[in-house]
């Protein structure tokens, strides 16, 4: 499965739990587990628990890699803080595509489309 990973760690080292409660916070070495080849860092242990017990409702849609680049077929690193949680699922985005766009606002104006894009483009990647 293609993961965005920096040394084996998963979103940049952020609580992926935290991001389903509207925040972006940086995880904690202290409070680490692997799941699929990937290292996520949580800032404490109950997160860490939580995603134990379900590690795949928390982890991010099409590896890590920004949403709307994955919707046209690319692997874009994003930054963690820009994101959204839409129907459970965990989306990241660049903050700017290109210099010119914020790829997270593409993906709210439509994203029915671009998840239809994104999730075709990562399963041609996948293999």
């Amino acid at each position: 499965m293609l993961q965005n990973l920096k040394n084996g760690l998963a979103a940049n080292g952020f609580d992926l739990v935290e991001f389903f409660n509207g925040q972006a916070v940086q995880g904690s070495p202290q409070f680490e587990t692997t799941h699929k080849e990937a290292k996520y860092r949580f800032a404490n242990d109950a997160n860490l628990q939580k995603f134990k017990k379900s590690p795949d409702a928390f982890t991010p849609q099409y590896g890590g890699y920004c949403a709307i680049a994955m919707s046209e077929g690319k692997q874009v690193n994003p930054n963690p803080k820009s994101f959204v949680v839409q129907d459970g699922k965990l989306y990241f985005f660049t903050r700017l595509l290109f210099g010119l766009i914020d790829a997270k606002r593409q993906w709210v104006k439509a994203p029915e489309e671009k998840q239809k894009l994104a999730d075709a483009a990562y399963k041609k990647l996948n293999g």
